[in-house]
């Protein structure tokens, strides 16, 4: 895999939304930087032999990890909690992302997670809920584009 797909410019995102409406390629898998392209990303492997041991980007990370984090996140989103405990919970997310980044050397999905959550925590109110609805939506179809068979 040549090193410019390996770049975090092209996992992560600036928002959620472009004239107050979710981007079309956060949620399906058509036009430029599309689910589909993330998803190759997240699981694609890369020989790190020449690539400092400080940031490890090798291992693709796996449909049942992916879905993992994910059912964690519903939880977190459906839990009838107010808005300061769902942004703990998000942040203990993160932070589970991070360790498993280290241990199971899935960098590029810690990188991911953390990006969506980082934006989503920055808003508050009727903003925090949209972003978190719009990360819902974009995380479900990450799940959903996910190849079965990798």
């Amino acid at each position: 895999m040549p090193d410019d797909l390996l770049k975090t410019e092209q996992i992560e995102i600036d928002d959620f939304f472009e004239n107050n409406q979710i981007k079309y390629n956060l949620i399906n898998n058509v036009g430029v930087k599309n689910i589909s392209d993330l998803i190759e990303l997240l699981i694609a492997k890369v020989d790190d032999k020449n690539r400092g041991k400080s940031i490890k980007l090798n291992d693709g990370i796996k449909i049942n990890q992916v879905r993992k984090f994910y059912d964690n996140f519903v939880r977190i989103f459906n839990a009838k909690v107010s808005e300061n405990e769902k942004k703990i919970q998000l942040l203990m997310l993160k932070s589970n992302a991070e360790y498993s980044a280290n241990r199971l050397k899935t960098k590029r999905f810690e990188i991911f997670l953390s990006n969506r959550i980082n934006i989503v925590i920055k808003k508050n109110g009727k903003e925090f809920e949209k972003y978190l609805e719009a990360f819902k939506l974009h995380f479900e179809a990450l799940v959903g584009y996910f190849p079965k068979n990798q």
